[in-house]
């Protein structure tokens, strides 16, 4: 498979709305980039059109919402890491063809809160987001999911304060859904590098690793 790792500039995104693109003071057409991206990985590279997915962490996050709400019916699932939907995407991201969900969130991010609100960081309130529990409910009901999950698991295979439940919706009419709720982890992604000290992100799991479960869900589409 391709691996691409595009780089914002400055390293923020501008998806042309929300508080922190707003509040840039040079503004980039970030859609017309990934369009352009696309369209170029498309024409040089045999690209399976049915298996393309996107994940990132916090601000990377919000990229694979955007990525699978601009773009309908190209990503066929997304793996957002450290965020659930920021509410300037929600209407867009109502309705459209299904695409799979993992979310992986942090129950005590300090910066991107689990029950939903503004991000903070430094103080500062960079917009808001919906609760997890509602970004899921938007998810399941444009996926055709029931609202109960088909599997729950608890895994806590480290002792590193943290452990993970994670809840399946895989009996859908469109594609599966999961949550990975990270007790008591922060806003960091799981087995990752701690490059920030974990007094301003939190604590960062060790009970699963995020790279491999989300192949592990990507993988699972033909």
């Amino acid at each position: 498979f391709f691996v691409v790792y595009p780089n914002a500039v400055d390293k923020i995104w501008d998806f042309g709305k929300g508080k922190i693109s707003e509040e840039l003071k040079t503004r980039i057409d970030d859609l017309g980039f990934f369009s352009k991206l696309i369209a170029r990985l498309r024409d040089t590279l045999p690209v399976d059109d049915k298996r393309i997915f996107a994940t990132g962490i916090s601000r990377g996050g919000q990229a694979s919402y955007f990525l699978a709400c601009k773009f309908p019916g190209l990503f066929r699932a997304i793996a957002p890491v450290a965020m659930p939907m920021p509410r300037f995407l929600e209407k867009e991201c109502r309705t459209g063809p299904p695409v799979g969900l993992a979310l992986l969130n942090g129950t005590q991010d300090p910066i991107v809160p689990f029950a939903g609100g503004q991000i903070t960081l430094f103080r500062r309130q960079r917009g808001e987001v919906l609760s997890t529990a509602e970004t899921l409910q938007r998810w399941r009901e444009r996926n055709g999911c029931a609202t109960e999950a088909q599997a729950v698991e608890r895994l806590d295979h480290s002792d590193d304060g943290t452990r993970v439940e994670k809840r399946s919706w895989s009996n859908c009419s469109g594609a599966p859904v999961v949550l990975y709720s990270i007790v008591d982890g922060g806003h960091t992604w799981p087995s990752g590098s701690e490059r920030l000290p974990s007094a301003l992100v939190g604590k960062t799991t060790r009970d699963i690793d995020g790279a491999e479960e989300i192949w592990s869900f990507f993988s699972q589409f033909e």
